[in-house]
Parts: structure tokens; C-alpha cells; sequence
């Protein structure tokens, strides 16, 4: 786990490690809740177990919402503002993007397309 954190550390620019394990955590927990069990599943075993863990508590609900509740989910988990989220959300999904084998094609498009293109930016 510590490479992801501090590879998302490096890239959203933060001072400290928990602020990007705290980020990746609201992340996948807001994510598991988007997602279908199976995309749930085959994200986490990609992942290491600190962060796979993040994924279960949701079940991969397929819940849906849109951009502004994905964010405010993070925010609060976080303790971000809006905005700090954005970044902090696209961040991470981007290092997963890169880190695991594939981001699902499912789990990427639950994502709302705001931040897909965000996290597209930032990846490319």
C-alpha cells in the first residue's frame, strides 16, 4: 500500500502520507458504493489489502449519483472541501489507473463524466 499512497502523495502534491492514504481510502469507499460487487471484486484483488478492504464495506451497491454527491461522499470522508476532493478523487483514480492491471471497464463508467475527463487529464 505505501507505494500507491505515496505515488498519490507525489502527484496531488501533499505534504503527508495519511493525507493521501486518508484520500485513497474516501475514494474507494465512495467508489464501492457506485459499483456493481463484481467490479467491486476485481478491483480489489489488484489492490494491496489496506486499500482492498475499502471496497467490501460498500458491496458494490450500484448505487447511482452524479458528480456533486461522488464529491461531497469524499469530502466528508476526507474532511476536504469540494474542490480539494476533485483533485484529491482524480488523483487517485489515476494512480489506480496506472497501478493496477485495469481499472475495470465497469468501474470506469460509473464514473460520473465530469470526472472522467478529470482523471483522463491527469492521466495523460
Amino acid at each position: 500500500m505505501n507505494e500507491i499512497v505515496e505515488l498519490i502523495r507525489r502527484r496531488a502534491c501533499l505534504a503527508e502520507s495519511r493525507d493521501a492514504e486518508r484520500a485513497a481510502h474516501a475514494v474507494l469507499r465512495t467508489l464501492s458504493e457506485r459499483i456493481s460487487p463484481e467490479a467491486a471484486a476485481s478491483l480489489a484483488v489488484q489492490l494491496p489489502a489496506g486499500l482492498a478492504d475499502d471496497l467490501r464495506p460498500g458491496g458494490g451497491r450500484g448505487e447511482r449519483f452524479e458528480l456533486e454527491d461522488f464529491v461531497g461522499r469524499i469530502a466528508h470522508r476526507a474532511d476536504l472541501t469540494d474542490p480539494e476532493a476533485v483533485h484529491r478523487a482524480s488523483v487517485v483514480l489515476a494512480v489506480l489507473g496506472r497501478e493496477t492491471v485495469q481499472v475495470a471497464d465497469e468501474v470506469w463508467d460509473v464514473l460520473p463524466e465530469p470526472l472522467r475527463h478529470l482523471v483522463a487529464a491527469r492521466a495523460a
